[in-house]
C-alpha cells in the first residue's frame, strides 16, 4: 500500500506539465487580485473560438482532442451527460450551450450549464487566486485494483481573463488499463472563450 501511495504522489507532482509553462502568449493577461474576484463572473460560450497545446489520446480515435475542449470538460473530472444530449437524447449543438460562472468570493464558484435559455445543472469548484489567475484544485484519483483494473487521473487548470474574453490554461495526465484494454490521456492547452454577458 505504501508502494502505491508513493506511486500516486510522484504521478500528481510530476504528471502533468505545469499551468505556468501554459498559456496563450500573444494575449494581455488581465492580472486578477482575489479582492476582484468577480471580475471573472459572465456568462460565456462553452466552445473555443482560440486554442493551443498539445494533447494526445491514445489509442488514436481519429479526433483533433483540442477542438473538443470545452469550458466544461476543463473544470470538472466528470461532466454529466445532460451537458451531452438533451431529455430526448438529442445531441445538443455547440452554439446551443452557454456556461455561467459566479463567484461568491475568492475561494468558491457557481459553475451553470445552460442549453439555450434553460439552466440544466449549477456545480460549485474551488481553489485560490495566485499570480493574476484562479487556480482550481488539483483534480485526481488512483485506481490501484492491480491486476484486474489499474489507473489515474489528474487535471490541473487555471482561468484567467483576457478583455472579454475567458482564459483556460489546463494539463491532463490519464491512464486506465482493465485486463486487455487501456487508454490514456495526456499533454496541456490554453483555450480562450467568448463572453456573451458580464455579470
Amino acid at each position: 500500500m505504501k508502494y502505491l501511495l508513493l506511486i500516486g504522489i510522484i504521478l500528481i507532482l510530476f504528471g502533468c506539465t505545469p499551468l505556468s509553462k501554459v498559456g496563450i502568449e500573444y494575449y494581455d493577461i488581465e492580472h486578477i487580485e482575489k479582492s476582484d474576484f468577480s471580475l471573472l463572473n459572465g456568462i460565456y460560450e462553452n466552445q473555443h473560438d482560440t486554442v493551443s497545446g498539445k494533447l494526445k489520446h491514445s489509442p488514436g480515435n481519429g479526433f483533433d482532442e483540442l477542438e473538443r475542449l470545452s469550458i466544461l470538460n476543463q473544470l470538472f473530472l466528470s461532466v454529466p451527460e445532460l451537458s451531452w444530449r438533451d431529455s430526448l437524447g438529442t445531441i445538443i449543438e455547440p452554439n446551443e450551450k452557454f456556461i455561467q460562472i459566479e463567484f461568491i468570493d475568492s475561494k468558491k464558484a457557481y459553475v451553470s450549464f445552460y442549453h439555450n435559455h434553460d439552466l440544466i445543472f449549477t456545480k460549485k469548484i474551488r481553489g485560490k487566486f495566485k499570480n493574476g489567475y484562479f487556480y482550481l484544485r488539483p483534480k485526481g484519483f488512483i485506481i490501484p485494483l492491480i491486476p484486474l483494473i489499474f489507473g489515474y487521473n489528474f487535471q490541473r487548470t487555471r482561468i484567467g481573463k483576457s478583455g472579454d474574453f475567458l482564459l483556460i490554461d489546463y494539463t491532463v495526465n490519464r491512464w486506465a488499463f482493465a485486463l486487455v484494454a487501456g487508454s490514456s490521456d495526456k499533454g496541456y492547452a490554453s483555450s480562450r472563450y467568448k463572453v456573451i454577458k458580464r455579470k
